[in-house]
């Protein structure tokens, strides 16, 4: 849970911190007496680093103020609570370890379901875009941080933001990039061909899960990062036991399950869905009551019984 700290700043602080630091931002709350939040910032070159800690809140993009910011990305990474992060129709759900990316430029959206904690990098536009090129960035998605490049990633940001004192002289940029780039499967990295990631098991799920928001992902984008064909990816996971889209729609469903039975998830069974790449809320339910045998809802349910009839409560 968020620690004591919590308590020093009000509303109205918060307010005012979050636009000195980021420019153009506002914090929404229903019981603004009872809000209490914590931000401290801090720079390594030209990448500002921020600790976040906010109680149940939104917090909005807000051009109203007539503040021009400067063009950047903000990597955040979410370290306690859950939270919703939504930008140019996308949304990413964020849970402990989670990153995602969004754009400086466009309205954005954030919501803390309850007591969060987070830390955030914000990149200076050109090197991001340079990296993704004409895939464009991919923003407001969700980067697992559980595995792979994608926990060296979170690794990162939270140990940059907790000695950023003593790292003045790193390229943060460089270091970030490259290992952002293997993270979300996506762009165009410096020395892509090194970095490529060998097509294990561990590294196809470890890519699948952070793309998995993607609609369109399947054998043949999985193919494409790892520089294989379709038919030679599907003999190499036919070698575990499973086809490409099998194993897709696997990890889709097991995502769902997670966020379906979190004790405190607010997110509506469509929202899940859409999040984890299905399409549409009867196309996901009709998936998950083959793999699981009973509905979302049901599976929600179910958690709930046995959590108020769990001893420990």
């Amino acid at each position: 849970m968020i620690r004591s700290a919590l308590g020093v700043r009000d509303y109205a602080e918060c307010n005012h911190a979050l636009a000195n630091m980021g420019g153009a931002y506002r914090v929404d709350c229903r019981t603004p007496r009872e809000f209490r939040g914590l931000i401290h910032s801090a720079r390594i070159g030209p990448v500002l680093l921020a600790n976040v800690q906010l109680s149940r809140c939104v917090v909005r993009r807000d051009f109203d103020r007539g503040v021009r910011v400067a063009e950047h990305y903000n990597l955040i990474l979410q370290l306690e609570g859950r939270a919703r992060m939504r930008q140019c129709g996308s949304e990413a759900v964020l849970l402990p370890g989670d990153l995602t990316i969004i754009d400086s430029r466009f309205m954005s959206e954030f919501e803390a379901t309850d007591a969060i904690e987070q830390r955030a990098f914000a990149i200076p536009a050109r090197p991001v875009r340079d990296l993704f090129g004409h895939e464009g960035v991919p923003l407001a998605r969700t980067i697992s941080g559980s595995t792979g490049a994608g926990r060296l990633l979170a690794d990162i940001v939270a140990s940059c933001c907790r000695n950023a004192a003593g790292l003045q002289n790193l390229n943060l940029i460089a270091t970030t990039m490259n290992v952002l780039a293997v993270a979300v499967g996506k762009g165009r990295a410096p020395n892509t061909a090194d970095m490529r990631q060998s097509p294990t098991r561990a590294n196809i799920e470890q890519f699948i899960d952070s793309n998995i928001e993607r609609s369109d992902l399947g054998p043949g984008v999985v193919a494409r990062h790892f520089g294989l064909s379709v038919r030679q990816l599907y003999r190499l996971t036919a070698a575990t036991g499973c086809t490409p889209g099998a194993l897709i729609w696997s990890r889709r469903l097991a995502r769902a399950r997670q966020l379906l039975v979190e004790e405190r998830s607010d997110s509506g069974v469509l929202d899940i869905a859409l999040s984890c790449g299905f399409k549409d809320g009867a196309h996901f339910s009709r998936a998950y009551r083959r793999a699981f045998g009973q509905s979302p809802r049901e599976s929600r349910q179910h958690m709930l019984t046995a959590s108020e009839s769990s001893p420990a409560r």
